[in-house]
């Protein structure tokens, strides 16, 4: 006799997980119809972000404009089911001027790595003494900031994972939602914080770090993409 602790899940315990995720999947193609027409909005409107960007102290990015968005999304099979895997919203700040960096040497390639991890662009000019020995080195900053969110389903935890990569600061944070907590009020608190408007977003759920979503072994990713610009 099978001890009731390693029987099989019943066929109504697999048709209920089987809903659970099938609404997850849809609410997440809502989340990804509603961003489509906010990046639309926000390519026309080009609105002016009130963040001012602070980079170690040592830069700060501000009067920024939201000059390009788009939205993709890719596909993984769950067992029998193909559901979303991700959606994701990118968008591009721009800064009137650019910005010069200017540190010591022995500090550079430190300064190069934490620009590299804020995905910044840069040109690096190295500063030399009259021995030809470097002393300084400038970093001119192209003066744009790329900034994310992506927002990545938990189909066996039954969470949706929230990634804000360059939203209001340097910096890359997660939150974690119940399905029921991710509806239309917090993508606009969401939208309301990426143009700083309003940080309510941030106390809508817990932040997480590192946070990954469960991928089960009968899980596989389907190398399908799209976006709009």
């Amino acid at each position: 006799m099978r001890a009731e602790g390693n029987s099989p899940p019943s066929e109504k315990n697999r048709l209920s997980e089987a809903q659970i995720r099938s609404s997850m999947d849809q609410l997440l193609w809502h989340i990804h119809g509603w961003l489509e027409e906010v990046a639309r909005y926000l390519q026309t409107l080009r609105p002016t972000v009130s963040h001012e960007f602070n980079f170690s102290n040592l830069m700060v990015m501000r009067s920024l404009t939201l000059e390009q968005s788009f939205v993709s999304f890719r596909r993984q099979r769950f067992g029998e089911q193909e559901l979303l895997d991700h959606v994701e919203f990118y968008y591009r700040l721009m800064c009137p001027v650019s910005s010069i960096i200017r540190v010591p040497s022995t500090v550079a390639n430190e300064t190069e790595t934490r620009l590299r991890v804020a995905g910044l662009a840069f040109e690096v000019s190295p500063e030399m003494d009259e021995k030809r020995i470097v002393r300084a080195v400038q970093f001119k900053i192209v003066p744009e900031i790329k900034s994310t969110i992506r927002i990545e389903p938990d189909y066996v935890q039954h969470k949706i994972g929230v990634r804000l990569s360059n939203v209001d600061r340097f910096e890359a944070m997660q939150m974690v939602f119940t399905p029921s907590q991710l509806n239309e009020d917090a993508l606009e608190d969401m939208v309301r914080l990426m143009l700083g408007e309003s940080t309510a977003f941030m106390k809508r759920a817990p932040w997480v770090a590192n946070w990954r979503p469960t991928r089960p072994a009968l899980t596989s990713v389907k190398p399908v993409s799209r976006y709009i610009l």
